[in-house]
């Protein structure tokens, strides 16, 4: 598979990708309008980019904008024309292709203009809105076909009819504007289009290939994740206190490296990677034209009542009927909620799929969850299980701090604070011990036993009968000297 590189409209970009060897490059045709096209003289490629530069020419409008019908035909009719004049430079090119346009404005540009061009440059887009027919038809006519990157997320069948059309009719299929570059991996397609390796100079991002896989650091991350990963940094040739200083055009460097060694793993084999990654650049940037063109309200659907045999249990959790006998002795069902332990998950749209070993096309996922919780010695021994599995990450992640050099990872604190937290609760659980805490305040010049039992020991240190009198009192005192 091959990534083009948007942006190239923009001279300084198309500098930087060239310094980074890259070959393919995207060029935005509403964004270079927006620049300021020449005025005395046609914009020919040829003069701007390199003889072996592959040029891949798109409209750009961007999501956001909402233009009227009259200025999409008009945007139109220069994009038709800016093509012809550069028909000779060009790799490949799309066509126009909004939500405000209607069905038959563009065929007619595809049985007029764009068929007296070139139909290996020719690069017709699929609209989500025709369903399965739609991309029929599109297979029977033509050979390339292009596939927005809202339409891989949103549309989880093209999977299994894009396979089916490369595997019978041949079609080879090209995304655009793909923002996750996991979203390639079940289409089988034959180039993406992104404008993401921009993100690291607009955002402050650190995009990086980490072993086997395309990794996103945001901006309030970029100074230990880049220390983390400082000696991929510097195999790849690229200067590492620049990186670290944000140096706009090597961060943007290291992402192009690291966009080369994903489309080198997929070239060797499409399903051996991973990619933890995100639209980095909003849809302001991203190339594909806006599904929504006017600030109209939604009307509200009519909704249909379903039969009562129709409708079932939400297959969240597991449902269960117990018959139960209260205290009037009545005899009554209870329905009870329980754990599902049959996953629902669909191996085309996995996270894990990448690295999954079970992973078949078009299946259920093949693995149970039989937790249950039930008991104190269940919790425990769940409990148990979590503090080895902690344990183990804590571990890895300490002797993967130590394999970057030894720099201290806060991440790697935070999962120790959580194993200790663990712990707390295992011993918790094991302590057995009853015992009752009274708290004794003492208030004025009253004594511990005043305050405890009142009046009562007040009485208990007087002398019954209003104590000795004097003569009783002699006595005592004689008897004691004479013994």
């Amino acid at each position: 598979m091959e990534f083009i590189y948007l942006g190239a409209e923009v001279p300084s970009n198309r500098l930087l990708l060239g310094s980074a060897n890259v070959q393919y490059m995207g060029l935005s045709y509403w964004r270079l309008v927006k620049r300021g096209l020449p005025k005395t003289k046609a914009y020919l490629i040829e003069n701007y980019f390199e003889p072996e530069v592959k040029v891949f020419v798109h409209p750009g409008i961007p999501r956001k904008q909402l233009l009227g019908k009259d200025e999409l035909e008009e945007f139109a009719a220069n994009y038709e024309e800016f093509v012809v004049e550069n028909i000779d430079a060009i790799y490949r090119y799309t066509e126009v292709d909004h939500s405000q346009i209607s069905k038959d404005f563009v065929q007619n540009q595809r049985d007029t203009v764009w068929a007296e061009l070139p139909p290996s440059k020719f690069l017709p887009v699929w609209r989500p809105e025709t369903g399965q027919r739609g991309l029929a038809d599109l297979t029977s006519k033509y050979l390339d076909i292009g596939i927005s990157g809202d339409s891989l997320e949103s549309a989880t069948w093209l999977a299994g009819a894009t396979q089916t059309h490369a595997r019978v009719d041949g079609t080879r299929f090209h995304g655009l504007g793909i923002a996750r570059p996991d979203n390639t991996r079940q289409v089988p397609l034959q180039s993406a289009t992104t404008l993401s390796w921009l993100s690291p100079m607009m955002n402050g991002e650190t995009i990086l290939w980490d072993n086997n896989r395309l990794v996103r650091y945001p901006k309030d991350m970029k100074e230990q994740a880049r220390s983390r990963h400082k000696n991929t940094i510097e195999k790849a040739g690229l200067n590492f206190d620049l990186i670290m200083e944000d140096d706009a055009q090597e961060v943007c460097r290291l992402a192009l490296w690291s966009f080369d060694q994903l489309e080198q793993r997929m070239t060797m084999d499409k399903n051996s990677y991973h990619d933890s990654f995100d639209d980095p650049l909003g849809e302001d940037y991203v190339e594909t034209t806006p599904q929504i063109h006017d600030r109209k309200g939604v009307e509200m659907r009519k909704l249909l009542a379903r039969e009562e045999a129709e409708m079932g249990n939400l297959p969240v959790f597991g449902y269960e009927v117990k018959t139960e006998i209260d205290e009037d002795g009545t005899i009554k069902d209870v329905q009870t909620v329980h754990s599902q332990q049959v996953s629902l998950r669909v191996c085309d749209t996995c996270f894990v799929a990448a690295n999954c070993p079970a992973f078949k096309p078009q299946s259920v996922c093949s693995f149970k969850l039989p937790v249950a919780v039930k008991t104190k010695d269940q919790l425990k021994s769940l409990i148990n299980a979590m503090v080895e599995m902690q344990a183990q990450r804590v571990a890895f992640m300490r002797f993967a701090e130590e394999l970057n050099g030894g720099y201290a990872d806060p991440n790697l604190s935070q999962e120790v604070d959580r194993l200790f937290k663990l712990l707390k609760i295992v011993k918790e659980l094991d302590d057995s011990r009853e015992f009752i805490r009274m708290t004794v305040e003492r208030q004025g010049s009253a004594g511990v036993l005043s305050q405890i039992f009142g009046e009562k020991a007040k009485n208990l240190n007087e002398i019954p009968n209003g104590g000795l009198t004097e003569e009783q009192t002699t006595q005592i005192i004689k008897g004691v000297i004479e013994e």
